[in-house]
């Protein structure tokens, strides 16, 4: 069997009383404060992120599956900024303005191995049944500041100190320990990029954004974490960086490298409030960032030129076929006549306002769950409030297919008492040039998103 039903799992858990079921959650509570599972609510107050008890647990059958998939999906991102550079269209559908556009010409040629970067790709994913491989759906790229690199191996860790015990009972002769690292993606990631521009290793800095003070909260930890593994690792604003006699430094300490959780767009407000960055421009020439700037390319709307039948020849068949089996019909909005998801010639605007109940509008290059709406959880008034926003507003919008958002049940502590909940769950794989990842999340919301009073599903694997 190539994939792990988790009755056994769940078996062991109904013999527990309630009390102790109990203490099992109030330990994943402690754990998970302990270990900075954190996230800064609008009011700037830390707030522990909730964690489901009942992990997702993996065959290497299925992470050796996703790592293929998503490999697959990021050598069809790379071919974007030449299909950018040669189609007009292509233009149109990933819009960048002349500022951003004057930003991604400081990119360095491409001239040998992969583009750096650390990466999520957020997927309908789930792993305990018999259909795995077919009933998914890769619901949009993030190349850029990705969340959970910290929070990620945090929850595996809790997990697997909360439940060693009944993993034992659950699963004779098997032993479960963590999905790969994000955290080591990311040393392997800095140490590729490294070598390719012959430098030695030693220091980095973590770029975030501090007029920002809410929202997911792990530079910190994670600059700890690659402390504790031998780097120097210090979180920094694109402020901070300074550029002296060739040294890139940042709160005095010397960088080789940048990690960012900020987007292109963050750095050109910096510019626009009177603050040049100087020495970041001139990180960005030397290679030096991590995700570098191609990866802007990452727009939802990139997921039309997967599934519009105009672009085929830009992507090889292996590619085609991943397109047409587990990406959603996805379209910028705008006035134009598009193929639909059958293929048939539509006109976009009425097609987005007739079939509200089949479509999600998602903010362009937004973050965080921020904007989305999902047609058939909205009147029709609201549709259209989100339609004309979408066609007159400043921020551009992607209408998708709906797709289907899995449920799973768990015991939670809702107030300190005890109760089973039904949740919506989301997989996040993480990637960096060569490999994958996982975390889970889940909420009671349609758009789910820790940014949104979601929690975290923990990603472990049998060996």
């Amino acid at each position: 069997m190539d994939y792990l039903p988790l009755g056994a799992l769940r078996r062991q858990l109904t013999r527990f009383s309630r009390q102790e079921l109990a203490d099992r959650l109030h330990a994943v509570q402690a754990l998970s404060h302990a270990r900075g599972l954190r996230f800064l609510t609008d009011g700037g107050r830390p707030r522990t992120i909730d964690l489901a008890l009942i992990p997702w647990i993996l065959t290497p059958a299925q992470l050796g599956y996703f790592r293929a998939v998503v490999r697959t999906l990021v050598a069809a991102l790379t071919r974007l900024p030449r299909l950018y550079a040669e189609l007009p269209a292509v233009r149109r559908i990933l819009p960048f303005d002349p500022v951003q556009e004057s930003w991604l010409r400081l990119s360095p040629p491409r001239t040998r191995g992969p583009l750096a970067v650390i990466g999520r790709m957020d997927s309908t994913a789930t792993f305990s049944h018999a259909n795995w491989r077919t009933t998914f759906q890769m619901l949009e790229p993030n190349a850029v500041g990705v969340g959970g690199v910290h929070y990620a191996p945090a929850a595996c860790s809790v997990i697997l100190d909360v439940l060693g015990d009944v993993f034992e009972q659950a699963f004779p002769g098997a032993t479960v320990v963590p999905t790969p690292d994000p955290r080591q993606l990311l040393i392997e990631e800095l140490a590729a990029v490294s070598r390719r521009l012959g430098r030695r290793l030693r220091s980095v800095a973590l770029l975030e954004n501090t007029d920002f003070t809410t929202g997911t909260d792990e530079f910190q930890s994670l600059a700890r974490d690659l402390t504790r593994r031998g780097l120097t690792a210090l979180a920094a604003d694109p402020r901070d960086l300074r550029l002296t006699g060739g040294r890139l430094t940042a709160r005095g300490e010397e960088i080789d490298l940048l990690y960012r959780d900020c987007e292109l767009n963050e750095f050109i407000d910096m510019e626009a409030g009177g603050r040049r960055l100087t020495a970041l421009r001139a990180a960005i020439q030397q290679g030096r960032l991590v995700s570098g700037l191609l990866w802007e390319f990452d727009q939802k709307s990139c997921w039309e030129l997967f599934t519009d039948s105009t672009y085929a020849r830009g992507f090889t068949a292996a590619q085609r076929r991943l397109f047409r089996a587990h990406v959603p019909w996805t379209r910028l909005v705008r006035q134009a006549w598009v193929s639909d998801p059958v293929g048939r010639r539509v006109d976009l605007v009425p097609y987005i306002r007739r079939h509200k109940d089949r479509l999600v509008l998602k903010p362009n290059t937004l973050f965080g769950g921020e904007g989305v709406v999902v047609g058939h959880t909205v009147g029709q008034r609201m549709w259209e409030q989100t339609l004309t926003t979408a066609l007159r507003g400043k921020t551009r919008y992607v209408a998708q297919s709906v797709a289907r958002i899995a449920t799973e049940r768990f015991p939670m502590l809702d107030d300190g008492r005890l109760r089973q909940v039904e949740r919506s769950i989301v997989a996040g794989f993480f990637f960096n040039s060569t490999s994958v990842g996982l975390v889970g999340r889940f909420s009671s919301n349609p758009v789910v998103n820790v940014s949104r009073g979601g929690g975290l599903l923990s990603a472990l694997m049998v060996s």
